[in-house]
């Protein structure tokens, strides 16, 4: 699925052309540094931070195979950092995601018409690294031009019917400086119920339902419904399941993609990397 956006309504702002809502976006990050970091920063400088528009413009885009690691790797929506339980800190997933972007850009793959490499960082239930990444990008916006960062959070979510009420998802795109947001980052194992999946939209977010195939219990028309009515659009449909047992991966993804289609979900995905590498 597409996700729905509108290209037409680009403005211009200082020489740049951008669309409203990004611009609103990249104000309040503006803000939200201030406040943070004590950073002032121009909106140019936030060049290569995604706005919302922005953020489905990639999606769009963005082939399924192209969340892969490997030559045609465009994109990485879910991995964890040190703020979590992850192993990278900010500054070295920056610095791998630019080598990377920067590869990209000089083998002159940047002209196929795909964006720029992507990747969020989706800590569990917080956003600390996210803010750090973004303050890093402001002060030194030449070094990452080829790279598009994209805010992130994997939540934890409980309301769905019981015995398995807890599921996650990855909100993607939002402002993580929304004083709104601060009560559902409680860190590891939050306790959110699904309702608060509106201070994420509320935030400029999306949100896709994660790594599927690891509940294969939920992967059926009624929890998509579920998904559905409390703003979950999308799915990780090519989430990279290195661990699992690819015979297994095989017999389930078809009925996975398929409910994508039937339920008009976007896609995404990611390596959900925990170590010292975005790969």
């Amino acid at each position: 699925m597409k996700v729905t956006l509108n290209l037409d309504k680009q403005t211009s702002f200082n020489g740049i052309n951008i669309h409203p809502k990004d611009l609103a976006y990249k104000q309040a990050l503006q803000n939200g540094l201030k406040d943070s970091f004590g950073i002032k920063c121009k909106i140019e400088d936030l060049e290569s931070v995604a706005g919302p528009m922005e953020l489905k413009n990639i999606i769009n885009k963005l082939k399924t195979f192209q969340y892969e690691v490997g030559e045609n790797f465009r994109a990485n929506f879910h991995l964890h950092t040190r703020a979590s339980d992850g192993h990278l800190t900010p500054k070295e997933f920056l610095e791998q995601c630019r080598d990377w972007a920067n590869k990209i850009f000089k083998s002159g793959k940047s002209n196929d018409g795909l964006p720029p490499f992507s990747a969020a960082i989706t800590d569990h239930d917080k956003v600390d690294s996210t803010k750090e990444v973004i303050a890093l990008i402001s002060q030194e916006p030449d070094k990452y031009k080829n790279f598009k960062f994209v805010s992130g959070c994997e939540f934890l979510f409980h309301g769905y019917k019981e015995p398995h009420p807890a599921f996650e998802a990855v909100g993607l795109g939002f402002n993580p400086f929304d004083k709104e947001l601060q009560t559902l980052m409680k860190g590891f194992a939050s306790h959110n119920h699904v309702s608060e999946t509106k201070k994420v939209l509320n935030a400029g977010g999306i949100l896709s339902w994660a790594h599927p195939i690891i509940t294969p219990d939920k992967i059926n028309p009624d929890f998509f419904q579920f998904l559905k009515a409390n703003g979950i659009n999308g799915a990780e449909g090519n989430y990279q399941y290195s661990k699992w047992d690819q015979e297994y991966i095989n017999a389930v993804k078809p009925s996975l993609e398929k409910l994508i289609k039937q339920f008009k979900m976007f896609m995404t995905g990611g390596t959900d990397s925990h170590k010292k590498s975005i790969f």
